[in-house]
């Protein structure tokens, strides 16, 4: 549900556009400057993400309806393994720890900081969590919903094919990565088998 005169996004979970899928709602804030101002902050702090280089001033002003942000204490849970996805997280600074759940126990496999982003899989399809996320200091994130990016794929089909285009360049490369890491993974155990 938005709010359209104090410009925040209040996530239900009862609602089917919920972003955290938890019992207690979450409040994400439009990022409210001045047009001008807005569209030239946000592009500065997403223009490094391989999701928004290179885009034309043009784009940006497009696009900049599709940003919000929210700041999380130490130790706030961002989103838990098993919890519906609607959306990505770019961190603008702080950092957090991802957990994965490996029989019963949350094991903390990485941590991201300051230009990393998380979450890309659910711009594509709703799928649940894979991972629990917590911020491990005061952290504030941009976050980019799903329900928004198909907006704007209506609206202005062509910047958003170039969004798309990029989100699958993304994911393949990051596929890659992991079946990198499993077939090493692999490797070690066979040798160590011998």
């Amino acid at each position: 549900m938005i709010e359209k005169n104090s410009k925040k996004v209040i996530i239900d979970p009862s609602d089917e556009t919920s972003v955290s899928g938890s019992s207690i709602p979450v409040e994400w804030l439009q990022i409210s400057f001045s047009k001008e101002k807005r569209v030239s902050d946000t592009r500065r702090i997403l223009s490094n993400l391989p999701l928004f280089e290179n885009l034309s001033m043009r784009q940006w002003r497009e696009l900049s309806d599709l940003f919000h942000k929210r700041t999380f204490t130490k130790d706030e849970i961002i989103f838990k393994n098993g919890t519906p996805g609607l959306g990505m997280y770019a961190i603008i600074d702080g950092s957090v720890a991802v957990y994965e759940n490996e029989d019963g126990v949350d094991v903390e496999i990485a941590r991201l900081g300051s230009g990393d982003f998380f979450g890309e899989m659910s711009l594509v399809e709703e799928v649940e969590r894979s991972a629990t996320i917590v911020a491990l200091e005061t952290t504030r994130l941009i976050g980019i919903f799903r329900p928004q990016l198909k907006d704007l794929m209506h609206r202005r089909p062509q910047l958003g094919l170039i969004i798309i285009e990029r989100l699958a360049r993304i994911l393949t490369s990051r596929l890659r990565e992991a079946d990198h890491r499993l077939a090493m993974y692999k490797r070690k155990l066979s040798n160590g088998n011998k």
